[in-house]
C-alpha cells in the first residue's frame, strides 16, 4: 500500500473501550482510558495508543473518535441509549463541523462475543439489530450513507495476554460462541458491503493488556503493528 495516499487525511474511529481515551473520546461517552487508567498502562499521549499510531504512520489527521467503552455492534434488548455501533447517533458522529471523515476505521465486535449475541440471523430476523451479522451489515450501510466517499475499514477481532501470567490468553471462545465466527461474520460484511477488510486476526498471536482485555503502552504498539502489516497487504 502506498502510505503517501493517506497523507492529512482524516481519519474517524468506531470501537469500544480499546479505542477510548479521556479527552478524546466524546465526554459523554463511557471512557475506559480515564486518567489513572492512563497512567496504569503508560499511555501518557494520544500517540500511544493503536489508532494514534496507525494515524501518524500514515501522516493522517483524527478527526472523530467514536469509542465507547462496553459497547457493542448489536443492540441488547434493554439498550436503553444508542450506544450500540449500529444506531442511528453513533453512524452519524463519524464527522466534525461539516468535514467528512476520508477513512473510518471500525474496531468493535468483542463486547458482542462478551454477550454471547447471536451471530447470524434466522428467518425473520434480517432487521433483528440483536443479531450480530445484521447489526454490523446494518452499521456499514448507515456510515456508507453518511459518509458516501469515506473508505470504511473493518477490523476483525484477536486475542490479549499478560506478561505477568504467562499461562494466561484470552479465551477464543464463550458461552460456546467461539470468537472466530465473529471474526467471520466481519469478514462477510466487509466483502457483502465493498468494504475493506484489516484481518488482524489472522495477522495477530495476541498483545500485551492490563488487565486481560485492555492493551497497555506495549500491547498497543503491538495491536497497531499488526493493523499496519495487515494495510500493507493492499493493492493500491
Amino acid at each position: 500500500m502506498d502510505n503517501t495516499k493517506y497523507k492529512d487525511k482524516f481519519f474517524s474511529i468506531m470501537g469500544d473501550s480499546i479505542s477510548t481515551y479521556e479527552g478524546i473520546s466524546p465526554s459523554w461517552y463511557n471512557t475506559f482510558y480515564t486518567a489513572e487508567r492512563k497512567c496504569e498502562a503508560d499511555l501518557l499521549s494520544p500517540d500511544d495508543t493503536w489508532w494514534g499510531i496507525v494515524i501518524n504512520a500514515l501522516g493522517g489527521k483524527l478527526l472523530v473518535n467514536n469509542a465507547w467503552s462496553g459497547s457493542l455492534v448489536s443492540k441488547l434488548p434493554q439498550c436503553e441509549i444508542e450506544s450500540y455501533g449500529a444506531s442511528d447517533e453513533r453512524t452519524a458522529f463519524l464527522g466534525e463541523n461539516g468535514t467528512a471523515p476520508d477513512v473510518v476505521m471500525v474496531y468493535i465486535g468483542t463486547n458482542d462475543w462478551g454477550w454471547n449475541m447471536p451471530i447470524d440471523p434466522e428467518d425473520g430476523q434480517e432487521e433483528d439489530l440483536s443479531v450480530f451479522k445484521t447489526a454490523y451489515r446494518m452499521m456499514l450501510r448507515k456510515i456508507r450513507r453518511n459518509y458516501p466517499s469515506a473508505e470504511i475499514w473493518c477490523f476483525t477481532l484477536t486475542n490479549s495476554d499478560r506478561m505477568s501470567d504467562s499461562g494466561f490468553s484470552l479465551p477464543f471462545t464463550k458461552d460456546g460462541r467461539p470468537l472466530t465466527e465473529y471474526c467471520r461474520a466481519i469478514r462477510e460484511c466487509a466483502a457483502q458491503e465493498g468494504c475493506r477488510l484489516v484481518d488482524i486476526y489472522r495477522a495477530a498471536p495476541g498483545y500485551e493488556s492490563m488487565d486481560d482485555l485492555h492493551p497497555d503502552k506495549q500491547g498497543m504498539a503491538t495491536l497497531a503493528g499488526y493493523v499496519l502489516e495487515e494495510l500493507a497487504r493492499f493493492s493500491d
